[in-house]
């Protein structure tokens, strides 16, 4: 994993998260946890249901859309939150 600023642990399933980015980016090593993934065209919206998808995985329940904001995919440290708070739970 890349080095971090905060100190908020990392969720376990964070490691799943990194290697779906790199599937999906061969030429991408090293993610910084705070670079916008959308704007840097590293999670772009053709894997972006793929994406939500893996993340019901891993949390075991629904991303409820209506209460989740896209903004928290936009980042490690917010897909990390959302992991810790629950997919369903998270909001902007």
């Amino acid at each position: 994993m890349s080095a971090r600023e905060n100190t908020t642990a990392a969720h376990p399933s964070m490691d799943t998260v990194l290697a779906f980015l790199r599937k999906l980016n061969a030429s991408v090593d090293t993610i910084a946890w705070d670079r916008d993934l959308i704007e840097a065209r590293i999670l772009d919206s053709l894997a972006f249901v793929e994406f939500l998808l893996l993340i019901e995985e891993l949390t075991g329940e629904p991303v409820d859309l209506a209460t989740t904001d896209v903004n928290n995919f936009r980042t490690l440290e917010r897909i990390n939150a959302l992991l810790t708070e629950g997919a369903g739970h998270a909001h902007a």
